[in-house]
């Protein structure tokens, strides 16, 4: 049995739709899970200086230069971090 999971991967920055995913993972492993990330954390990518940040408290502002962060989960599509 897994007791908690977290999407807090700052090497790949999952985005927190991953769940499925996961859990069809434990699933095929014979692992029982909790019904979601028992810790989730959003990842965005600053358009403007390009650093990635954690999202917290639903303050979508990059910590680096100010600029304004996406709604919408924006790590490359090979799930990199930059």
């Amino acid at each position: 049995m897994v007791a908690e999971v977290s999407n807090h991967s700052t090497g790949y920055c999952p985005d927190t739709s991953s769940w499925p995913t996961v859990a069809e993972a434990l699933r095929r492993a014979g692992l029982g899970h909790p019904p979601g990330f028992t810790d989730e954390v959003v990842f965005r990518r600053c358009p403007t200086c390009q650093e990635h940040n954690i999202v917290r408290e639903d303050d979508f502002i990059c910590v680096f230069c100010g600029s304004a962060l996406p709604a919408l989960w924006n790590v490359d599509p090979f799930g990199q971090c930059p």
